[in-house]
This record gives C-alpha cells, structure tokens and sequence, in this order.
C-alpha cells in the first residue's frame, strides 16, 4: 500500500473515531480525553492527531493530549519494547507507561479540580537575582533563567490567572526594576495588584484578595523563602504556598509539574480576564470622581444580553457553575458535557454584561423548565463582579417577560442555602415575591405581571469574596512541592509506584537457584511477594501487563524466552515456571554443557536423584 493509500484508508479510521467520541460526548455528560499514544514506526506525520485536534478544537466536553504533550511533560529515553510488543503487544517499556499514565491523570485532575485564579510572586530573588534595596536597580539581574520564570508567568497570564506582586521591600525601588530594566519581561502593566511593603505577606493577600474580590483560597503564592511561605500558609488557610528551589534554573521545571498549575480548556474569557480587571479599575476611578452612586450607574451605559447557550459558551458556562458561590440560587454545578445534555424540558441561557468601559465577558448562567403554569427557575447565578448594579434584576426581568410569551402566570426561584450564597437570599427577599419554605431551603414565587425595579448597592458583594472551592479540594493534603520534585520524571514515578507496591522481599524457601531468581522477579513486580513455590501469580495480584514484565526480566536474567500463551494458565506458579525455565535451559544447552550435567548426575547418590525426582513430581 502506497503512503497516499495509507493516509486515505487512515483518515477514514479517524473520522470514525470522532463520529464516535462525539456521539458517546452527546450521550454521556462527563469529561472526555483522547490520549494519542506514540508509534514505533511514524508513517503519517502527525496526520491523525491534528485530524483529532481539529476535530475538536473549541468542543469543551472533549480534550486531546496528543504524542508532543506526552514527550514535553514526560520525556522517556527508551519508549518502546520490542520484545513486548513481538510476543503479547505491549509496545512501550514500563517507564513509557508511567509517563503516558501520569499526562493522562494530570490532564484528567485538570479537568475535575477546582483551578487557581491568582498567582502572588515574591521579587528579589524571585523574579530576579540579588536585593534591589541592597543592590539597586541597576546591580540586581534578570538572567536567561529569571525570564523563563517571567515567561511562564506571562503564559499563565494569558491561560486566565491574574498576576500580582508581594514583596518587603520599598515601592518606587520594585517599580523602577519592572519599568526600567532592560531585561525584565514581566511589567507592571501584567499585574493586576501590587502590594510592595513591610507588613506580613499574609496580611496583603487578603488584602489582594479583597480588591480583587476573590477569596485567598484561589491563590497561589511563590516566593524564594521558605519562611514566607510557612508564614503566608499559616495566615490565609486554602492558599498554596510554593517555596520555589534556590536554583534559579530548576524554577521553571518546578512549576511545571506543580498539578495545580495545569490548565484545562482556555475559554475566551480566561484569555481577557487580566484586561477586564484593568477595566474595572477604570470603573472604579470613574466611581470615586462621580457625585454619586445613581450618577455613576446612569453614565454606565450597561447592557445585559440573556441569550441562548452555545457550543462556544460551554467551558466557560461550566467554569460559572463550579466557580460561583454569592450569586447562586441553588449551587448546581455542572459539566461542559451536561451542560450540552440538559434534559428535555430544561433550557439553559448565558448572560453576557458590557459597559463603556468595556465588556464583563460571560458573567451568569440560567437555567429553566416549566412545570404547569409556573416558569421554574432551577439555576440561576451572576458572577459577584456585576453584582449591585441592578444586573440580576434585569435578569429576572427578562424571565419574566419569557413566561408571560409562554402564557404562563408565575415564576418559580428555589433556593437552597449555603455558607456563601446570602446575596442570592437578599435578593430573593427584596422581589414582591411569595416565600414558601421547604425541607432543603425555601422557593419565592411571583406573578409573571410583576415588575422588577434594579436595586443599585454601593458596597459590591455582600459577604465574604468569592472562592474558587465550593468545600475543600480532595487533593487540598497534596504536598505538591514534593510531587514537583519527586516526581517530575517517568522513572521517579514508576520507581514510587515499584516502592509503594512491594512492601517485603519474597520469602521462599527453596534450595533451587531458578526459584529462588522467580520468586525475586515476582517480589518487585507483584502486590504480594510469594511465600511459597506454590503461590499463584494471578493470586498475588498478577495481571496481564505485568506478565509482560515479567517474562522480558526472565529472558534477561536467565536467559530464557517464554511464549507469553504458556503464562495465562491458573498452573502459573513459581515452581511450575521455574520448571519449565529449567527444561529451556536443557534444551539450549550444548554438548559441554550436557556432559557436565551428566558428570554431575553420576556424583549424585541415588537417594539424592530419588528425592530431586519427588520434588520434580
């Protein structure tokens, strides 16, 4: 067959596979990831993973990690086991398969773990070398390694998170090496808040996180000293505080196993969040110039768009349903893929705000049913960044005009209460509403005839800022500067699967050489090492992959090639594998080899060769 024939015949294979990814996306409402595992032999050039890419490029339910995401996380020397894939078709060394597992559940911890919003960076000795108040601006210095750091800051700027700066030191000193220095990469146009003092740190994250309206629990802290990062890690409880390795060169690689730091799918609101920030300090000038509040609003020429979801709305849809705890009625939280799957009666819309100053993005999300003659409301949130300017009221009213267009007479608001969402209650009690309580919460009820006049509030969100966490994280334990370190490698990560799997060496007895060499090999690969030649391989934990393991550690330390057919047989232990080594041992063994076992024989007493036969029946 031709290559031309070849990638004809291949590309149909791969346009079946996304009509079936796309169909199992339609039909089951989780996260779906496509991990396109190496060949030996490159006989397309990509071809069939940028099919897949492009296939589902901009699909929020469906990610593709592809052979470059593999070989740039996890570089593996030897990839392939040509003795594996020959005898069972297992084609990758162990290590190949750590690396393709660890890129599979990052990717997947990415997609199901709450992300941080903000990343809080130290500066001397941190975004660069020496003490500006020591050294001054012209005596510290931003080496190749520096600017990586300030690099990858900046991507992790562009994936959405916000940036901002914490330092002791004196402000104009800070200033003067972000503006004026000619090999600083980061600049203050990149921050969205500074605080450059004397004060605890954990002190000004909180009060970043207040001007940023978000919760310290979004954040991430990274800073040079450990002692700051016990410190910041003390005072502002969810934070991650990263103390960065004292080599500026192993800065960068640090970061980039540090899990939480993985982005999943970048929305187009992630991509102009740092802008829509600098947008807001613009309002908030605007606001403390104008006379008053009523002012303020009236030359806000705001614009709240209720419209239907889209497939492009998905992530960013979902990303509101994870993310939003003020605002939120019922705290529904919902994947890209259920989102795209309502069930038949329930219609989700996207809110989307713009002002003079610029556009908020996606800011809320609604969902709604009908059930008799009552327009049901059963989720219905607003990012805490629009609220008290009469924002959810316009909202409300739009529903409003939606059930009397229906010919419907009331609409439904259930509320469920949590430890964040009072603002949505507050709301919820200023409409002309009917409030009935309920066993979980309460539901307010009101004429669809009604009018909703906007309530305008000067004081932004009611309680505490928003997190990124709803209740803690599962992985909140994790010490994830020791996994950054440890196990950065595919061999540092099958090598603490291999410790956290073998917990004893094998204890047969036996006086057999190729035993006792089997029931090694079974000790390292095995949950249990054997406590008997009797032990039963697939007894111990054995499994198919590991059959594979195990005979390519036969054919190097004994020399011996096993078909792998002669291993799945429930015979499969360690006296009848030693046996059968030992009869391929015979089989090779040459004249010489043969004579001097037969000499051996003729020394052996004949009750010696009476009990060697015993143990072979």
């Amino acid at each position: 067959m031709s290559l031309g024939e070849w990638r004809d015949e291949s590309g149909g294979l791969v346009d079946d596979l996304v009509h079936a990814i796309r169909s199992c996306a339609d039909r089951a409402p989780v996260p779906h990831l496509v991990v396109c595992c190496p060949a030996d032999v490159s006989t397309d050039d990509g071809v069939a993973e940028k099919h897949l890419e492009a296939a589902f490029a901009g699909d929020a339910r469906v990610r593709v990690l592809t052979e470059d995401d593999v070989r740039r996380q996890y570089p593996v020397a030897a990839r392939f086991d040509p003795y594996g894939n020959s005898t069972a078709h297992v084609p990758y060394t162990p290590a190949m398969f750590a690396a393709l597992a660890s890129v599979t559940v990052r990717a997947l911890h990415a997609a199901v773990t709450p992300r941080p919003k903000v990343i809080v960076v130290d500066a001397d000795n941190t975004l660069w070398d020496g003490v500006v108040g020591e050294d001054g601006v012209g005596g510290v210095v931003v080496g190749p390694a520096r600017r990586a750091f300030q690099e990858f800051l900046l991507d992790q700027r562009a994936a959405g998170r916000l940036l901002a700066l914490c330092s002791r030191n004196v402000g104009s000193d800070v200033l003067d090496v972000l503006s004026g220095h000619p090999d600083m990469v980061l600049r203050p146009g990149h921050l969205a808040a500074m605080r450059v003092n004397w004060a605890p740190k954990s002190a000004n994250l909180h009060e970043i996180a207040a001007e940023l309206s978000l919760g310290v629990d979004s954040f991430v802290f990274l800073d040079d000293n450990p002692v700051e990062c016990a410190e910041v890690a003390a005072g502002c409880p969810g934070t991650l505080a990263l103390p960065l390795p004292a080599d500026a060169e192993a800065v960068v690689p640090f970061l980039r196993h540090c899990w939480p730091l993985d982005v999943a799918d970048v929305t187009a609101e992630d991509r102009e969040r740092a802008d829509r920030y600098r947008a807001e300090r613009d309002r908030d000038r605007a606001r403390a110039d104008a006379p008053s509040l009523e002012s303020f609003l009236a030359t806000l020429d705001l614009v709240v768009d209720v419209r239907p979801l889209g497939d492009a709305d998905l992530a960013r849809a979902a990303q509101l349903t994870r993310r939003t705890n003020q605002f939120n009625l019922t705290t529904v939280r919902r994947g890209p893929a259920e989102l795209a799957s309502l069930p038949d009666g329930l219609r989700c819309d996207v809110v989307e705000v713009r002002d003079r100053f610029g556009d908020y993005g996606q800011v809320g999300v609604v969902v709604t049913g009908t059930e008799g003659d009552a327009l049901v409301v059963e989720t219905f949130l607003v990012s805490c960044r629009v609220l008290g300017r009469g924002v959810e009221h316009r909202i409300l009213t739009t529903l409003l005009g939606r059930a009397r267009a229906a010919g419907l007479t009331r609409v439904r608001l259930p509320f469920e209460p949590t430890e964040r969402n009072l603002p949505a209650l507050r709301f919820l009690e200023s409409l002309p509403a009917r409030r009935v309580d309920t066993s979980t919460g309460a539901r307010f009820e009101l004429p669809a005839t009604a009018e909703v006049a906007p309530r305008y509030t000067d004081d932004g969100p009611e309680t505490a800022p928003d997190a990124v966490t709803v209740v803690e994280a599962p992985d909140a334990g994790v010490d994830w500067a020791r996994v950054a370190t440890t196990l950065a490698t595919a061999e540092q990560v099958l090598a603490a699967v291999e410790a956290h799997r073998t917990t004893s060496e094998s204890t047969v007895v036996t006086d057999d050489p190729v035993e006792a060499a089997v029931a090694a090999i079974w000790a390292r690969l095995l949950d249990f090492p054997p406590r008997s030649v009797h032990d039963s391989f697939f007894d111990l934990g054995g499994h198919s992959m590991l059959i594979v393991r195990f005979a390519t550690a036969v054919r190097d330390e004994l020399g011996v090639e096993l078909a792998i057919d002669e291993l799945f047989t429930t015979a499969f232990t360690v006296a009848d594998i030693a046996h059968t080594v030992r009869r391929r041992q015979l089989d090779r063994a040459d004249d010489a080899e043969l004579a001097d076992l037969l000499d051996e024989l003729d020394r052996l007493s004949d009750e010696e060769i009476r009990a060697m036969l015993d143990v072979e029946r």
